[in-house]
């Protein structure tokens, strides 16, 4: 091979190895969101998220989140990463075994919408338990 002809090789690899590093191939899928709209100033809702086998990342990204009702005191969202897949009807209590981890975002003395994201790299997480009270917003989890 020419030098020029492994020159060529040698900077197509860098570059390769610059765009997938940096994270500019992205392989998220949205897997679920969940508009949280809140249905009078004592709704507390609950959403169970199934987490596909094979997922080594998930992602939670919060957009816009505020209280609903600003003269109740208690307005928060709840995250749980799980081990098991939740089932319908069930509450943070039902899985206290269960729990991978854990994220709560307190929105009790917020005043501007609130933006998060974590993200979860654990091949043991099966599901998420998605809990809020007196909140509004966005909740939306990506997978990889």
């Amino acid at each position: 091979m020419k030098k020029s002809g492994i020159a060529v090789f040698g900077i197509l690899a860098v570059l390769m190895l610059v765009v997938f590093g940096s994270g500019c191939i992205d392989n998220e899928t949205l897997l679920y969101q969940y508009n949280l709209t809140g249905e009078g100033q004592n709704f507390i809702g609950v959403q169970n998220v199934t987490i596909p086998n094979g997922t080594n990342t998930v992602k939670v990204v919060g957009q816009d989140l505020t209280k609903l009702n600003s003269n109740i005191t208690v307005s928060n969202v709840i995250i749980l990463i799980l081990n098991t897949i939740p089932v319908s009807g069930a509450t943070g209590a039902n899985y206290t075994v269960n729990i991978l981890e854990q994220k709560t975002i307190n929105l009790a003395n917020e005043t501007q919408p609130l933006n998060v994201t974590y993200t979860f790299n654990n091949t043991q997480i099966k599901g998420l338990l998605i809990t809020n009270t007196n909140t509004k917003g966005v909740i939306q989890i990506y997978t990889s």
